[in-house]
């Protein structure tokens, strides 16, 4: 190895730390969840219906994994018609 070629190190800080945005269920009529999380997250329906049974049958989805800062601005949106979410 030439003394220029180093291997690369990475640091926790050079890794992202992704987070799980959460969707309980609750009782929001069926329209109103699928039609918000279309909006939240520019998912097409048949992604949004699945996510909405999910959390209808065991309690809670995951809606998105990523970094936090998109998931806040998802979750803000989810928060418009008061759904019940968390960043995990």
């Amino acid at each position: 190895m030439l003394p220029e070629e180093k291997d690369e190190i990475l640091t926790d800080k050079d890794i992202p730390l992704l987070k799980k945005l959460i969707l309980y269920n609750s009782n929001h009529l069926w329209d109103d969840v699928i039609n918000q999380l279309q909006k939240a997250t520019g998912f097409d329906l048949v992604h949004c219906e699945q996510i909405a049974v999910i959390a209808h049958t065991k309690g809670k989805a995951v809606v998105k994994s990523g970094e936090y800062e998109e998931l806040i601005r998802i979750d803000s949106v989810l928060k418009e018609i008061n759904l019940i979410s968390e960043i995990q």
